[in-house]
Parts: structure tokens; sequence; C-alpha cells
């Protein structure tokens, strides 16, 4: 589950935990520290290991709140660009579900910054689930999730 440390990506991780418990599986948590190109250059600035530290312990808080639900959560911390990390790591870990936030952006905002969500559903090589922040997240999920798949065919014999 690709974070970014915002509200929407909060809320998303509410659903990558539902889903975890639901079908027992392991949640990987995966911060991107992206160095724009025409930002600062990483190979200049000094602090990068200070950086990793500080969003590798953001991801630690993210494993605290979480661990009495899901028992098997693993934390990555990588740098570059994040659509490709994202998919990068998918590929290696190898999921069967991405679940990430979106900020919803549209218009020149979506023009200009992009869309790593729309990067990730567009590339990636298993099913993602995007969630779309609409106010603070909520406290449970129980209930509210609606069955999406078509029924499965009937035979007769």
């Amino acid at each position: 589950m690709p974070t970014d440390f915002s509200e929407c990506s909060h809320e998303a991780l509410d659903y990558a935990v539902f889903i975890a418990k639901t079908f027992r599986a392991e949640v990987h948590l995966l911060h991107v520290i992206h160095f724009p190109a025409h930002g600062i250059n990483p190979k200049l600035f000094n602090p990068i290991k200070e950086i990793q530290k500080e969003e590798t312990d953001k991801l630690n808080g993210l494993k605290e709140q979480i661990r009495h639900q899901c028992q098997n959560v693993y934390l990555l911390c990588r740098e570059g660009s994040p659509p490709m990390e994202i998919l990068k790591a998918a590929d290696q870990i190898p999921a069967d579900l991405i679940v990430m936030g979106t900020h919803g952006r549209t218009g020149l905002a979506h023009t200009l910054m992009g869309s790593v969500a729309e990067r990730v559903v567009q590339k990636a090589s298993c099913p993602v689930l995007t969630v779309r922040w609409k106010g603070p997240p909520k406290s449970t999920l129980e209930g509210s999730l609606i069955p999406i798949s078509p029924p499965l065919p009937q035979f007769s014999v």
C-alpha cells in the first residue's frame, strides 16, 4: 500500500487493513521519497539519510497503528519516481492487489501535477483499488463494502 502520509492515504489504509484482515493477507506499506528533477539535487543535499530515517519512522508509526489488526505488515522506503517505484515494488513482492489513495485532482492541478494513481492503474500488473478521499477517515468499514464481481455462472448437470 503506497502512502504519502496524506489524509487520502490514511483512508486508503483503512481499506487495505480491512481487506488484509478479511483475507488474512500481508500489508506492504511503501513510501517513495521523490526529488524532482527541477528541484533539489539529492547528491548536493547532504541530509538524505536523515530524510530516509524520518520517512521510515513515519512508516513505523503506521505499522504500529495497524499492528493489532494485521499481523504481517512490511515496510518499504524507496527513492525515485513514485509511480515507477510503486510498480516495481508490486512486481517484486509480488502483490495481488494495490490499494492506494487518490487526491482526485482535476483540471489544471491534474495537468501540472499528474496523477500517481492514474499511472499505477494504467501500468500495474495486478488490480488496483483507488480510494478517493472525501473527508476525515472513517473509523470502521464493516458493512460498507459492496461486492462488484459479476455472479459466477451456474452450470446444470
